[in-house]
């Protein structure tokens, strides 16, 4: 048995031991599977009378050293040279040499003006709850609502309740375990990168009330990897390193199960806190970035995302919540001679017989085709994260950047103006500058492909002046926009898109939120 036990935890790697400890006892689950729950609806609530709330998205990062007693932090360590970066080496985008550095494409870092200031401990670790501490204060004392946290889930790892390192990784109470292996449960899949968030909740949950923020979830389901992770479940492979046993596989039964575990845990451990964002009417708000991604996947076996997200209804309902509320976090192309980088509604195997060989994503469309079947699919309301164009106008700059949101606000606000039922969130950003993870985009050439976008670069002012139009937007069709303003991001160092007070900017971007929103 305690072999048995030991190939699951090769195959679990180092995320387990990472999360066991992260995700929380199911012992003290306050909030159990079966049973109906007094979620509290009365207080603190979203409401389209108040002034507008503003919510910035939050990205984790992780460790990317293979020594689990060695931290290497995903964002520190690209922002401090090329060496230690995983983003430059990794060839699933880079190809087989990584990141490829030339006279044409020189490397420009390191990027040590992104550094956080001395409040925040410099390249501070990320789950410091000092730290943490400060980020919660300064986001609720310039004027920032709510975060929405990048929430990211393996569905492939199968781990042992009856084995002490594995034994506090979240489980919904009643569900299968084998009792002869050690516990294994039947239903795979853990929360990845979530110390973070762990240790975020329980500085919050100490503050005072009044200083508490509100947060949501973001589910960022856009992985292909981690999707192949998930086909390789029960394969040859798998099954000869005993990751896996006979009777585990990735079939249509079990994705939906773990799409029902998916849903529990929100419900356990989330939805019940007195600080997780819910709607006017009680629901818990769920972001969902890149639905693309999930509805092809899902089409894979034959499933609409509608039914995914009807089992996450029916999943709230049966546990006594009035339901969930999700929002498309969207954007793509809009030009015909840009399909072939569209929006995905089809994941077909190369080899249906071997799904985890690979697969291509087909039946792309333009983001003004996408868009219109969201509120079909089961969402009502959209925003983005990052808009990079607006028709056959480019970002190559942070007024083309502007003027490309406008577009964006300004056609969807109108289309939706007369629906009550679907609400667009209008979203905002600082910039764009992705070269501390090798440039825009990544090429299997090891080139980025568009690096003329690396430089898309605002300043107060600049940042202040978008911030105003946004809210103009949003007041202007608040009957059908609601009032949520959305800023992309906190700490999107990779990205170049980050208002964290750092030594370059100090804390111009949240003065700015603050001069714009007030608190």
């Amino acid at each position: 048995m305690l072999k048995s036990v030991l190939y699951s935890l090769s195959a679990v790697a180092v995320v387990s031991l990472l999360f066991y400890f992260s995700i929380g006892s199911k012992e003290t689950s306050s909030i159990q599977a079966a049973s109906f729950v007094n979620f509290n609806t009365n207080s603190d609530l979203v409401t389209a009378e108040d002034d507008e709330m503003v919510g910035v998205f939050f990205m984790p990062s992780w460790n990317t050293s293979p020594d689990p007693a060695v931290d290497r932090d995903s964002f520190w360590s690209c922002l401090m040279g090329k060496e230690d970066c995983s983003s430059l080496h990794n060839p699933g985008i880079w190809g087989p040499k990584g990141r490829i550095y030339n006279a044409k494409y020189p490397y420009e870092g390191p990027y040590l003006g992104h550094k956080p200031i001395k409040e925040l401990k410099g390249f501070y670790k990320r789950d410091d709850p000092e730290v943490i501490k400060k980020q919660l204060e300064y986001m609720k004392s310039f004027g920032i609502d709510f975060f929405a946290y990048d929430w990211f889930f393996g569905r492939n790892y199968y781990y042992h309740l009856d084995f002490a390192p594995q034994s506090n990784i979240y489980y919904p109470k009643g569900w299968k375990t084998d009792k002869s292996n050690a516990g294994r449960v039947e239903v795979p899949g853990l929360v990845e990168w979530g110390d973070q968030l762990k240790v975020m909740l329980e500085v919050n949950e100490s503050l005072p009330k009044e200083k508490q923020m509100k947060w949501a979830l973001n589910w960022c389901d856009d992985s292909n990897e981690r999707w192949m992770l998930w086909l390789k479940v029960g394969s040859p492979d798998e099954l000869a390193r005993k990751a896996n046993y006979q009777g585990e596989k990735p079939d249509k039964e079990l994705y939906l199960k773990v799409h029902e575990k998916i849903t529990q845990l929100w419900i356990d451990e989330y939805f019940g806190r007195g600080d997780y964002l819910k709607g006017e009417d009680g629901r818990p708000i769920v972001y969902f970035y890149f639905p693309q991604d999930a509805e092809s996947r899902a089409a894979f076996y034959g499933l609409k995302l509608k039914d995914l997200l009807d089992l996450s209804q029916k999943t709230a309902k049966k546990a006594g919540l009035p339901g969930i509320k999700f929002i498309a976090v969207t954007a793509g192309p809009m030009l015909e001679n840009e399909r072939v980088y569209g929006l995905p509604t089809l994941w077909k195997a190369n080899n249906p017989q071997k799904p985890w060989e690979g697969g291509s994503y087909q039946n792309k469309q333009l983001l003004q085709e996408y868009v219109p079947r969201l509120k079909g699919m089961g969402f009502e309301g959209m925003t983005a994260y990052v808009y990079h164009n607006f028709m056959n106008k480019d970002n190559k700059s942070f007024a083309d950047m502007r003027e490309t949101y406008k577009g964006h606000w300004n056609m969807w606000s109108e289309k939706f103006k007369s629906d009550p039922n679907f609400e667009y969130q209008v979203p905002t950003a600082m910039g764009w500058d992705m070269r501390p993870a090798g440039g825009t985009w990544p090429q299997p050439s090891g080139f980025p492909s568009e690096p003329q976008k690396d430089r898309v670069h605002s300043d107060k002012n600049s940042f202040t002046a978008m911030l105003k139009d946004a809210k103009q937007t949003s007041k202007k069709y608040r009957s059908s926009n609601g009032n949520t303003v959305m800023v992309c991001c906190w700490n999107e160092y990779l990205e170049g898109n980050f208002i964290e007070p750092t030594e370059s900017h100090g804390f111009d971007y949240l003065e700015a939120i603050k001069s714009v929103f007030g608190n």
